[in-house]
């Protein structure tokens, strides 16, 4: 488990505010990590965004951002940032993009949580 939060770290993550968060449960932080790994709003973000449901891509980023930020991922964090708030301004250039970066992040994340 350590080696885990030493990669958490390495790659960015705020693993110490994180599990100040989470009262020093490593265990419960590194299940909740694995749950959003998992998380159906990414599918749904990329959904959105391919139909142009705009309101719905907002809503679905907006908990990405909050789950992420919780979490400590502050890369992946940044990265759903550039969704969220374009999408808030009604900026929908370059989201498709955006959203890879994302995925590609997350994947990241996930190969982290392996």
């Amino acid at each position: 488990m350590e080696e885990r939060m030493k990669q958490l770290r390495d790659y960015g993550a705020d693993v110490d505010g994180a599990l100040e968060r989470f009262v020093d449960d490593t265990e419960l932080y590194i299940q909740c990590l694995e749950a959003f790994d998992e998380e159906e709003a990414f599918g749904l973000l990329g959904k959105a965004i391919e139909e142009k449901e705009y309101e719905e891509a907002f809503n679905q980023a907006h908990t990405l951002k909050g789950v992420a930020g919780n979490l400590g991922l502050t890369p992946l964090f940044d990265m759903i940032c550039d969704i969220v708030e374009p999408l808030r301004s009604k900026d929908y250039s370059d989201l498709d993009k955006k959203y890879k970066d994302v995925m590609d992040a997350k994947e990241v994340v996930s190969n982290l949580l392996k």
